[in-house]
């Protein structure tokens, strides 16, 4: 049986939500977290570590709150802070009510001209939005304003890759400038930059002290770097035979990345934080997401339409032990999503070329199906118990207090 709220008591129950979430952001509220996350999601994949875990509850069917189509860049996945959700629109960035989808504010920057597009998610700190175009950029989180702004020294935009957010640090890359930079959070200014082989795609993940990312060039695979937060100097050095052209995702001092690779399967490597070794490798389909790890498990999913098959794995993230995987018959998975977990389930993107077909909610024990929905499908995101995605220029927003109604 389903009961509709009344008006008083939805505006009580979203004035809670709110309160709730800024006392799990400012610490004043204990939870028990999911391998350490909050139930906030406040950079690409959650957390500096990028592990895609949150304690928040998960919506249990495929009822949207809301939709809003603004021209959202498929690939890319949302921030949620301060009840806002901030997305990238391919050459603006626009805030949205989290529970209506009302447009709060617009920022226009200059996208990188080189690529047709770039799907870096916005990053969201202490007041500030972060991210990177052909320059890096803080805003003002309420009003959209921009606080500062830092030229690359190599006049290189970045490619796909987010800032990260870290220790007083933000760092950001330049893709074929071939570097990473740590700059100063609260003015910009440059404090190390490392300089890479070959493109710098990463969004690099950040845990106790280190930086892990990748470079990689076209047919000629590429290196996983680890360097030191402080002063940037190198830790180690893996060189791969596929491209780790996504991000790292990392926990309890393994690291596990990706690789892409044009010519057949990739990989999903579980290295060593402290001195880079691999501790076991797995192929699968080809992909750049980063792998979500929770409930001793690593998921992770992968293929690109009309090249490679999509398909979506659970691993034992200790043994690299193969727990379930989806039949590439039902294409679930895409090169470009990187999965969210919560509440018991994964989700995850259909494919449709070079956009999104779906969002599909499964069991994280087990990987039945337990939802789908035709539209989204982008690198979930979740936040006090709504869901949020992007697919063919819309926000998604599963969940939350009340259904709400398609908005144009």
């Amino acid at each position: 049986m389903k009961f509709k709220l009344t008006s008083v008591f939805v505006v009580i129950v979203l004035i809670s939500m709110a309160l709730t979430a800024l006392a799990l952001c400012d610490g004043s509220i204990d939870i028990d977290p999911v391998d350490g996350a909050d139930a906030g999601w406040h950079q690409f994949h959650c957390d500096p570590q990028y592990r895609g875990a949150s304690s928040s509850p998960a919506p249990r069917t495929n009822d949207t709150a809301w939709i809003r189509d603004i021209g959202a860049q498929a690939g890319s996945s949302v921030s949620v802070a301060e009840g806002r959700v901030f997305v990238n629109c391919a050459d603006e960035i626009v805030a949205l009510d989290q529970y209506t989808g009302e447009t709060l504010w617009t920022a226009p920057f200059e996208e990188n001209e080189d690529v047709c597009c770039s799907w870096f998610t916005p990053v969201y700190h202490d007041g500030r939005l972060f991210f990177s175009g052909m320059v890096t950029v803080c805003l003002n989180a309420t009003t959209g304003e921009e606080i500062w702004s830092f030229v690359h020294p190599s006049g290189r935009g970045a490619v796909d890759g987010s800032p990260v957010v870290a220790e007083g640090k933000i760092i950001a890359s330049d893709w074929d400038g071939h570097h990473y930079y740590c700059l100063d959070e609260a003015s910009g200014k440059e404090i190390w930059n490392f300089t890479v082989e070959g493109s710098a795609q990463s969004t690099p993940a950040v845990f106790d002290g280190r930086v892990v990312f990748g470079a990689w060039e076209w047919g000629l695979g590429g290196k996983v770097y680890c360097a030191d937060l402080e002063d940037g100097s190198e830790i180690w050095s893996l060189r791969t035979e596929n491209s780790p052209a996504g991000s790292a995702s990392i926990l309890e001092g393994v690291v596990y990345m990706t690789t892409y690779n044009f010519n057949g399967d990739g990989d999903l490597l579980a290295l060593s934080l402290s001195d880079g070794s691999i501790l076991w490798r797995k192929e699968i389909s080809p992909t750049d997401s980063t792998p979500t790890v929770a409930e001793e498990k690593v998921y992770v999913c992968g293929g690109c339409e009309g090249f490679s098959h999509s398909k979506t794995y659970c691993f034992d993230s200790d043994s690299g032990d193969l727990i379930w995987e989806t039949d590439e018959a039902d294409e679930i998975g895409d090169w470009r999503c990187s999965m969210a977990y919560a509440d018991g389930l994964v989700f995850v993107g259909r494919p449709d070329f070079d956009d999104f077909g779906g969002t599909v909610a499964l069991d994280a024990s087990n990987g039945n199906l337990v939802w789908r929905h035709p539209g989204g499908g982008s690198s979930p995101a979740f936040a006090d118990g709504m869901l949020f995605t992007l697919g063919k220029g819309a926000v998604y927003a599963f969940g939350g207090a009340a259904d709400g109604e398609m908005i144009l």
